[in-house]
């Protein structure tokens, strides 16, 4: 038996490449965290697949973002890493 849970977090960071540049942007950013939990028995594990999963971001001063790779660093201390391509965001899921 399994069930899926769901995160939204929706706030403010800083985005900030992952070669170092010394560029950084003010971003707000909208990114939802998929959960599966599995229950064997008496005990639950808590199971989610790496994988790159879609998400929403753009920049608090109207500025261009270029495509890459990024990490986010999020105003309640959590580092992401997103990526952009084609102008479609997506962040890294991880267990």
């Amino acid at each position: 038996m399994s069930e899926t849970r769901s995160e939204k977090l929706k706030s403010r960071g800083r985005l900030v490449p992952t070669q170092p540049t010394g560029v950084q942007y003010q971003v707000d950013y909208v990114i939802r965290i998929t959960t599966e939990v599995r229950q064997h028995g008496r005990s639950s594990t808590t199971t989610t697949r790496t994988r790159w999963a879609k998400c929403s971001v753009r920049s608090a001063h109207a500025h261009m973002i270029p495509d890459g790779t990024y990490f986010l660093h999020a105003d309640d201390g959590r580092v992401l890493q997103l990526k952009s391509a084609g102008g479609e965001w997506h962040f890294l899921a991880t267990p």
